[in-house]
């Protein structure tokens, strides 16, 4: 469990507490689909459980922050601790699993396109800066463009990678930019309550 640090609530248990996980051992990686999509999705099994990523966080304010907002719109959620911060999931009892292709080469993937996302290849497009949301104390890293403010989801190692989680986030009704990074491509999603910081 995390520390106390979470904020309760006097009317509700402590299940309002998300579990941490902090071995690898206490779960396992994998992809599911969801019912009537055909995209596969990241995912770990726990206890026979299975849990779709829903975000990467640098800070333990920030995942607890969004953890509490999950949970009160009734999500379970476990958070795995990784390199860069901390995983959040949330439970899908719907979940179909889904075993990776065995092959002996790299499978070709087909480009994925989003509606909602564009890809922003060149740097004089956008402007790096910070952003405050009204849920979260901390600022967040962002981009503007057109006026428009984009938080910091993750940084994915692949092109192709990114854009999966870019038509995830397209499903749930996200808007989102793919930039390149010395790092990997940034996906940003678009903050529309954010005001600048500074």
């Amino acid at each position: 469990m995390l520390p106390s640090t979470f904020p309760q609530s006097t009317n509700q248990s402590s299940s309002l507490n998300p579990r941490l996980l902090e071995s690898r051992t206490q779960y396992r990686s994998c992809h599911i689909r969801l019912p009537g999509d055909s995209h596969r999705t990241a995912a770990i099994v726990v206890e026979g459980k299975y849990y779709s990523l829903v975000k990467v966080t640098q800070t333990r304010q920030q995942t607890l922050e969004i953890c509490r907002r999950l949970i009160v719109k009734g999500h379970q959620i476990l958070i795995t601790k990784i390199a860069k911060g901390y995983a959040i999931w949330v439970f899908e009892p719907d979940a179909i699993p889904q075993t990776p292709p065995r092959s002996s080469t790299s499978p070709v993937h087909k480009p994925i396109a989003s509606p909602t996302c564009r890809i922003l290849s060149d740097r004089s497009r956008y402007l790096m800066c910070q952003i405050r949301v009204p849920d979260l104390d901390e600022h967040l890293e962002a981009i503007q463009v057109d006026g428009r403010y984009y938080g910091l989801f993750k940084v994915a190692e692949t092109r192709q990678q990114a854009l999966e989680f870019a038509v995830k986030l397209g499903r749930r009704g996200d808007e989102t930019i793919i930039t390149r990074t010395p790092e990997g491509d940034a996906i940003w999603v678009l903050e529309a309550d954010a005001q600048s910081v500074g």
